[in-house]
């Protein structure tokens, strides 16, 4: 498991898109604190009328060259920097989270294929054991002591579980290729059998899972940084609206016959004059609203996705100890005695046939409980956004 779970963090292209935009948003942070590029300009115009003057070309003409720079008023840039920093950390949180989503998928994946697994190895041992009933049913037939339907009906019971083989021999290789593909490996590539672990333990309560959620999940930690940002980019719209970014400027001119010229400049834009401003600070205002909205609305969709997957796991986790513990337990003595009072001709076979059918039963549905279990497990852990157990493997 330790292994699946590495090599999907590592491989998976989701998290690896995931971690490449917050690489991407990192670098936005630098260009959102920097000056606009510089202006050069460069003009030549015509200064004499070239119907009236009689002097060289050249003399006719003046060059002009112009360098501006326009400067936000101060506190402008250091928000646009904090606002593009928590955009960064938004993306940031989004990659937290599809680790967390591809870790329960892949836990989920190898679950899943350990219980096919485990459901081969119990649906063949009762085929041994099924065969080994139908010749104790095909002897006493011969002798005259059992009737022919005996035999037909293990016969029949053996034909079922070569079915349910070949069935759970297909999802097997389904169930393979969903490892792979979330390893980001090719799809019929081999894999070993799933070890046996030792069923992790949910020792906490519901409140304290919805505690540690609150702190921990990176979506709503996301949420929480996109009010923050949405604050920010208010803060921005304001000072826009109310306080005008400068620019400055250089002039040199070349004229012959006369002296150089330079000129100093600096103009600013007028924010109060048209409307648009004061819509982006309107606007602004219900973006605040509506992320504080969005978070109120995550925060109850993650309340609900961890009591619902506690209250899955802690049935799950309740149901295996009740079939390890009381049902496979009495199934296996059960069927010890359908056989020992078959024989001495007590029961019938079809009352021995049900035995078997209880205790293939209560295997299989001991490792569905088991599988149901720890995939729930990590389906909360995904939804409180950390490891709430130790390690089984």
């Amino acid at each position: 498991m330790g292994w699946v779970v590495d090599e999907a963090v590592n491989n998976n292209p989701d998290i690896r898109a995931s971690f490449s935009r917050w690489e991407a948003s990192q670098e936005a942070i630098d260009g959102a604190k920097s000056l606009d590029d510089p202006m050069v300009r460069f003009q030549i115009r015509n200064a004499k009328n070239p119907l009236q003057y009689t002097g060289p070309y050249w003399e006719r003409y003046e060059r002009m060259g112009t360098v501006s720079q326009a400067v936000p008023f101060p506190g402008k840039l250091r928000l646009r920097g904090k606002i593009a920093s928590e955009t960064s950390e938004m993306s940031k949180k989004d990659w937290e989270e599809t680790i967390k989503i591809i870790t329960a998928q892949a836990k989920a994946a190898y679950y899943q294929l350990y219980y096919i697994h485990k459901a081969i190895d119990i649906n063949r041992g009762n085929r041994d054991l099924l065969e080994g009933l139908a010749r104790i049913a095909e002897t006493r037939y011969k002798v005259g002591k059992a009737p022919q339907r005996d035999v037909l009906a293990a016969q029949v019971e053996l034909v079922k579980i070569i079915i349910d083989l070949k069935i759970l021999e297909e999802e097997k290789k389904s169930a393979e290729t969903r490892v792979n593909t979330l390893l980001n490996r090719d799809p019929e590539a081999p894999l070993g059998r799933p070890e046996d672990y030792v069923q992790h333990k949910l020792p906490l309560t519901l409140q304290d899972v919805e505690d540690l959620a609150v702190k921990n999940r990176p979506e709503l930690q996301k949420f929480d940084i996109a009010i923050k940002k949405n604050q920010s980019e208010l803060k921005l719209a304001k000072k826009d609206l109310y306080f005008p970014d400068p620019e400055f400027g250089i002039d040199y001119m070349q004229r012959d016959n006369l002296a150089d010229d330079w000129r100093s400049e600096v103009g600013i834009n007028v924010p109060w004059i048209w409307g648009k401003n004061r819509a982006k600070v309107r606007e602004a205002k219900e973006d605040v609203k509506a992320a504080e909205a969005d978070y109120q609305a995550v925060q109850n969709s993650v309340l609900f996705e961890v009591k619902d997957f506690w209250v899955r796991a802690t049935n799950a986790q309740t149901t295996t100890k009740i079939y390890s513990e009381n049902v496979i337990p009495l199934a296996e003595q059960s069927l010890k005695a359908a056989v020992a009072e078959y024989k001495t001709e007590k029961i019938d076979f079809l009352t021995l046939i049900d035995s078997e059918r209880t205790l293939l039963d209560a295997g299989l549905m001991y490792y569905r409980a088991l599988t149901d279990f720890e995939t729930n497990l990590a389906e909360l852990e995904r939804a409180v956004g950390i490891p709430l157990t130790q390690s089984g493997f």
